[in-house]
């Protein structure tokens, strides 16, 4: 019996000594600075999870950027940070943060926020985020780009702050260099352009294209095929209809200006054959000749859908 009533006693002494070093607790452990850094501490091994529970934010539009998968995979994280509370003003408060990113030291003014107490008792402080950090992807010819590696939707796109991001894309037919993005404060927007380059399922597709354009031209029994690129012009009289054959293909390959794919020129050689009537004697001869032109043209890639738009660049020769 007297031992359950130490027992009780020694309860009720460990709660009475806890209750009363709250206070004391809440100014010296619990502070609006100490989770600042404790926030940059849970970005720096890459926990995200933990990361967030030192956020005041709005629910954001998309999570795909925000798991620690993306953050672990950064090529740099932020490091040794410092923090101290400028001011407390009820239940908001101002702290000044200090760390390291890419080898830079960088310092941020924070708001922070009270939140419900752990526990009822200790005070919880969070980063007052009124909008999420984001990526505004900006693709040409995909709608998809990857984030630190990891696929997410073109547009715009929340992130943790600080962090480095390498931002690109790697799609069936077109892919990009990577570039790097730095986010270093609540409510940074940076827009990150990407520069299409054209795969070599590109230049196959298109060179299946061009190479089914030019055969479907020299299908045609008349002198100007339609839709095409190439003809043959006379005075003299044709006499029923003229073959076509392809007897050079183009050489394909793609450049890239911009957020235009051009067909790099390359030449294309035709034969036609026929029978014509001479416009000054009347005679009737055959006749069998080789044609070349430059053929040019411009791709252009749209919801996974590819189309060449043909272009001759100077003349048609004869020869």
């Amino acid at each position: 019996m007297r031992t359950s009533r130490t027992l009780l006693i020694s309860a009720l002494t460990v709660i009475v000594l806890t209750v009363a070093a709250v206070p004391l607790l809440n100014l010296t452990v619990y502070t609006p600075a100490s989770a600042a850094e404790a926030y940059i501490g849970a970005l720096e091994k890459g926990d995200a999870h933990r990361a967030f529970s030192y956020l005041s934010s709005p629910t954001p539009a998309s999570t795909l950027a925000l798991s620690s998968e993306v953050l672990s995979a950064a090529p740099d994280l932020p490091r040794e940070a410092k923090a101290e509370t400028v001011s407390v003003d009820g239940d908001h408060a101002k702290v000044r943060l200090s760390y390291t990113l890419s080898s830079q030291e960088q310092t941020i003014d924070l708001t922070m926020v009270r939140l419900p107490a752990s526990a009822g008792l200790f005070d919880r402080w969070a980063i007052e985020q009124k909008k999420w950090p984001t990526l505004t992807l900006d693709v040409s010819g995909s709608s998809t780009a990857t984030v630190n590696g990891y696929g997410v939707s073109a547009g715009s796109v929340p992130v943790l702050f600080p962090a480095s991001y390498l931002v690109g894309f790697d799609a069936t037919y077109l892919k990009s260099k990577s570039e790097r993005a730095e986010v270093t404060a609540p409510g940074d927007s940076h827009t990150v352009k990407l520069s299409p380059e054209p795969t070599a399922k590109l230049e196959e597709t298109v060179t299946e294209q061009v190479t089914d354009h030019l055969e479907n031209c020299v299908k045609s029994k008349t002198l100007m095929p339609a839709g095409c690129v190439f003809g043959y012009d006379t005075d003299n009289e044709i006499i029923g209809d003229v073959s076509w054959s392809l007897e050079r293909k183009p050489q394909i390959s793609l450049t890239a200006s911009g957020n235009d794919l051009e067909v790099t020129p390359s030449t294309v050689e035709v034969r036609i054959k026929g029978r014509y009537r001479d416009i000054v004697t009347a005679a009737e001869h055959d006749f069998d000749e080789k044609l070349s032109f430059v053929l040019g043209g411009s791709v252009v890639v749209k919801s996974s859908q590819v189309s060449f738009e043909p272009r001759r660049l100077g003349d048609v020769s004869v020869g």
